[in-house]
């Protein structure tokens, strides 16, 4: 510790400002964002993971136990932080030191004070090849994966970043499957002792739900498509908006790649549309931030002078039991997919103005019309999204912009590996969709590609549906257990439109 730091003689704002500048040099945000009272996931879209670097570089700083700094809802803000950190360096002295993390020497493996008496030394290898997968996936330092921490609750690594892991820890432990992320798995302790258990079973092949981003085709020597235009496409760091970025880009298109949360990811998105010969630039912000907004579109209409088409593909929205949804998801996906929409619309109606007109396309849910089980809150909001496309089609129509949504249906990729059960939905999904085949985000980035060109100059206000079929049936929507018995329960259930 250094001298100015002893005996905890640092004032709040002193300590304050020191995490503003740790938490800057982690994330590379401007320091006047980052206030006491932003909210670090919610305003500021600080994931899980950066929310773990951020913590291991304040403990570095202040010479403190990275585990008796404050994580989850205790760790909202700076100022939360910098408050326990005052706390800390204030306890009396002296202290009892915590016991220092050994770095690993030939053939050992570090230990954390909580591991020593609970880790039986017949199990310490596979427990050190399991937090070493998780420091490399998640990027958590090893001090904070210590056995007995909540996944979720105390590490914020949720279920799509749990399957990433477990993928990898299927390949490398050579298992033939692997467990699954559930509520009986939240600690690193449970997992090891489920690995051991399903060490040696036989299952049937996994059913591989990831699709590859089909790459961009080489040069041609006629005009592309989209030569000369400019496109935003938002939530592009990863997923179906990467997808659709990059195939405009192969198109012939400038691509303004948008992301929050995955900062790091659109930046490797712009990145890799450059490699591969195509025009990009990635611009970082929340569409449900205003002050976000005006520096985005201000950028765009300082480098490119005009925008010709816009994607409204940044989402947010609980995946869940119904009765699980609390209003502050219910305005996190109401001001990310129908406010957003909205603002980015407006925002680029004087843009495309200046260009003689452009094209939008907004994302949707065919769930939207329908009941899906878990999907309440997004299928709820995205109905807005819809009913707003209409609106906007007819508000900016004067202007030479057409505005059309695109409405997809469960899409192979990261999104379904959030729905509980996951695999046995695929495989009841894809039973009922006619041809048995689920989308991709490629069938996704056609349909946008189509509604942005001069092929469908006459289509405005329209909603497209690309499920493969799968909204025109019952069976596979709904849970197990609450399929309707008739007809008549059918056309109540789903709610057709007439």
């Amino acid at each position: 510790m250094s001298p100015s730091f002893q005996q905890g003689t640092r004032s709040l704002a002193q300590v304050l400002e020191q995490i503003r500048r740790c938490a800057a040099s982690v994330t590379r945000y401007p320091l006047d964002i980052l206030t006491a009272e932003a909210h670090l996931e919610d305003e500021l879209g600080i994931d899980s993971v950066k929310l773990a670097e951020i913590a291991a570089v304040v403990a570095r700083e202040f010479n403190l136990p990275v585990d008796r700094l404050p994580r989850g809802s205790k760790a909202r803000t700076l100022g939360a932080i910098s408050e326990r950190v005052v706390e800390l360096l204030a306890e009396a002295a002296p202290a009892p030191v915590a016991a220092p993390v050994v770095a690993p020497l030939s053939g050992e493996r570090a230990t954390h004070p909580r591991e020593v008496s609970s880790s039986p030394a017949a199990s310490s290898d596979l427990e050190a090849q399991v937090r070493s997968v998780f420091a490399r996936v998640t990027r958590y330092p090893l001090e904070l994966l210590t056995l007995e921490a909540d996944l979720e609750d105390e590490l914020g690594i949720d279920s799509v970043k749990q399957a990433e892991v477990m993928a990898v820890l299927v390949k490398e432990l050579g298992l033939e499957v692997g467990p699954k992320p559930s509520q009986r798995l939240r600690t690193l302790s449970a997992l090891c002792e489920a690995i051991r258990m399903s060490r040696g079973a036989v299952s049937a092949p996994r059913r591989e739900v990831e699709q590859p981003v089909r790459a961009a085709p080489p040069p041609s020597v006629a005009r592309l498509p989209f030569e000369g235009k400019v496109a935003l496409v938002t939530g592009s760091g990863k997923g179906i908006g990467k997808v659709i970025a990059m195939r405009l880009a192969s198109a012939g298109a400038t691509v303004v790649v948008n992301s929050f949360h995955s900062r790091d990811e659109g930046e490797r998105t712009a990145q890799e549309i450059v490699a591969a010969g195509g025009k990009a630039l990635h611009l970082w912000g929340s569409v449900a931030q205003e002050e976000h907004l005006e520096r985005l579109f201000a950028s765009i209409g300082e480098q490119f002078g005009g925008l010709d088409f816009l994607v409204c593909n940044a989402s947010n929205g609980l995946i869940g039991p119904f009765d699980r949804i609390s209003p502050r998801d219910w305005d996190k996906a109401f001001r990310t997919c129908v406010t957003g929409t909205y603002e980015c619309a407006m925002r680029a109606r004087p843009l495309m103005a200046r260009r003689g007109g452009g094209a939008i396309v907004t994302m949707s849910t065919s769930m939207s019309q329908r009941y899906m089980h878990d999907l309440g809150c997004q299928g709820v909001v995205k109905a807005g999204v819809e009913s707003l496309t209409r609106y906007l089609s007819a508000e900016l129509a004067p202007e030479g912009i057409r505005t059309n949504c695109v409405s997809a249906g469960p899409v192979h990729g990261e999104l379904l590996g959030m729905f509980p059960n996951a695999p046995g939905r695929v495989t009841r999904w894809e039973s009922a969709t006619p041809g048995g085949q689920l989308c991709t985000a490629d069938d996704v980035a056609d349909v946008t590609e189509l509604l942005l060109g001069p092929k469908t100059q006459r289509v405005n206000g329209a909603i497209w549906v690309v499920d493969g079929g799968l909204s025109s049936t019952v069976d596979g929507l709904l849970p197990v257990g609450q399929r309707p018995s008739n007809g008549h329960d059918v056309r109540a259930l789903l709610a057709l439109d007439s």
